[in-house]
């Protein structure tokens, strides 16, 4: 399934996730908190348009906002921004959808880079380690040590069945990396089997891919409730005094 590097270089495109419900931020659509002053979705849309690898870029938003993320891409100047669709009832489908408008821009031995924009910290560094990664693999996820013991627990009682080995151990982030035809393959597969999905690299694992772990950065954490913006404002205070 992996495909190697084509000569004359790699197209590079990114997928922005950027539909959920904001459930655990009381529903508030968290892709336009503020952060830093501007909305926190500008930080993924300024990643992918600062990096000279990513050619282009599809948005996936919550239906009916297209227009506004669409105005918001313009005012910041993101050229790269190519589509901008509706996400659907579940992660799994706006993905899906996200893949299927992907298809019409980029070609399918691409490289797509899907990147949850409730993670405003990603890097272009791990950008590049993801992409050479994919050169020898169908996946590439980034990835960072837990720190902490991990416990299985049954689901009811909280019994605890298990203490799983820690160095065996890794927090998966976004952006993750694929070839554009495979991950969009296995996704129609997930929608037509309904797959419960949270992770994109699980879904093509669990249609037979192999994926591997690059470094990742403990500052690109996700923000899913209202405290993790008080964290994120901390960590641009620090970029800034750097």
């Amino acid at each position: 399934m992996a495909a190697k590097r084509r000569e004359g270089g790699e197209e590079v495109a990114a997928l922005i996730l950027a539909a959920g419900a904001s459930r655990r931020m009381g529903g508030h659509d968290k892709i336009y908190a503020p952060l830093g002053g501007r909305p926190l979705v500008f930080y993924s849309l300024r990643l992918f348009e600062e990096t000279p690898e990513v050619s282009g870029v599809v948005a996936v938003t919550a239906p009916g906002g297209e227009s506004k993320l669409r105005q918001l891409a313009d005012q910041y100047g993101c050229q790269k921004v190519r589509g901008i669709v509706a996400g659907g009832e579940e992660r799994r489908d706006s993905a899906a959808n996200g893949l299927l408008s992907a298809q019409h821009f980029f070609a399918s031995d691409a490289a797509i880079l899907i990147h949850d924009a409730a993670r405003p910290f990603a890097r272009p560094d791990t950008i590049r380690r993801l992409v050479q990664a994919l050169a020898e693999a169908d996946g590439a996820v980034p990835a960072v040590a837990v720190p902490d013991t991990i416990k299985k627990v049954a689901p009811e009682g909280g019994e605890v069945l298990a203490t799983l080995p820690r160095e065996e151990l890794r927090a998966i982030q976004t952006p993750q990396a694929f070839r554009l035809g495979a991950i969009a393959e296995a996704y129609r597969t997930a929608v037509r089997e309904r797959w419960p999905v949270t992770d994109d690299a699980a879904v093509l694992e669990r249609a037979g891919g192999r994926v591997v772990t690059v470094e990742g950065d403990v500052n690109n954490f996700k923000v899913t409730y209202a405290e993790d913006l008080a964290r994120a404002e901390a960590v641009l205070a620090a970029e800034a005094a750097a």
